[in-house]
């Protein structure tokens, strides 16, 4: 079972404007975006100092809600590390993202969720990012023009939801 989803990133990093998350039909099921807690933030991302940026990413789809929010500053003085709240009608999970990244041309991300951990592989040159689970590949994401980022995903498993690999694909982006 392989199922399709389409989105067009924004041109500017620092843009609020919903993410449009589209399935192979041209529907919509969903939205990512950035959020910012204020106007400080906001303003403090255009600056030229990426230490004190801070990158969240709210979404949502017919079943689930998601939050992910960068932890404090102090937390993340050495590896940077984000807190994912999950929320579906009936409960709410968080889980951990964190970057596991040793050469900056060479991004990964480690996903902690339901004792499992997926690694997302994002390789520069070809503009896709592979998300893995014990070394098989679970999902693919990869864009297909440089000028109004058209990306597409792949997915071959149901324990990741789309919102969750577009927003922590599109937080990887934002890092690297």
């Amino acid at each position: 079972m392989c199922t399709e989803f389409f989105t067009v990133l924004p041109m500017r990093r620092s843009s609020e404007k919903q993410i449009i998350i589209n399935d192979s039909d041209s529907v919509q099921v969903g939205f990512i975006q950035r959020k910012y807690k204020n106007f400080w933030e906001k303003l403090i991302n255009y600056l030229p100092l990426p230490f004190l940026e801070t990158r969240n990413i709210d979404g949502e789809t017919s079943k689930y809600n998601i939050e992910i929010r960068e932890q404090s500053f102090r937390s993340n003085l050495f590896k940077l590390k984000w807190d994912t709240f999950l929320r579906d009608s009936n409960e709410e999970n968080k889980f951990l993202l964190e970057d596991r990244t040793k050469i900056s041309s060479n991004p990964r991300m480690v996903y902690h969720k339901n004792n499992k951990e997926y690694v997302f592989k994002k390789d520069v040159f070809s503009s896709t990012c592979e998300i893995s689970l014990n070394n098989a590949v679970c999902a693919t994401v990869s864009k297909d023009k440089k000028i109004s980022p058209n990306v597409k995903l792949l997915t071959e498993t149901n324990d990741l939801t789309n919102i969750e690999l577009l927003g922590i694909y599109y937080i990887i982006n934002l890092v690297y």
